[in-house]
């Protein structure tokens, strides 16, 4: 099986840090952490086989696709060897 080399951009870690502060603020520490660790182990998970999810609906583009956690987006291309995630986001309609 090929495996996939995981790249989070730089906006993607800024919005992955911006998730946590939110449930901190509004949860607790704990409860962060314990999403963030969910978040970043379906991330990682793309390392195989990661044309699985949807065709992304936000951008427009074929190569990026949608990969839904408990009601956050997670858009990101595949290309050659590598995942790149793009950008991560609480769900919303694809028309907004």
């Amino acid at each position: 099986m090929k495996l996939y080399r995981v790249v989070i951009e730089p906006e993607a870690q800024e919005d992955l840090t911006r998730i946590y502060a939110f449930i901190a603020e509004k949860g607790s520490p704990l409860s962060a952490r314990r999403f963030l660790r969910l978040l970043q182990s379906k991330i990682q998970s793309l390392e195989s086989m990661p044309h699985r999810f949807r065709s992304s609906c936000y951008i427009s583009d074929e190569s990026v696709r949608d990969m839904i956690v408990k009601g956050y987006t997670v858009c990101y291309a595949a290309q050659d060897e590598r995942v790149h995630v793009l950008t991560v986001f609480r769900q919303r309609d694809c028309d907004e």
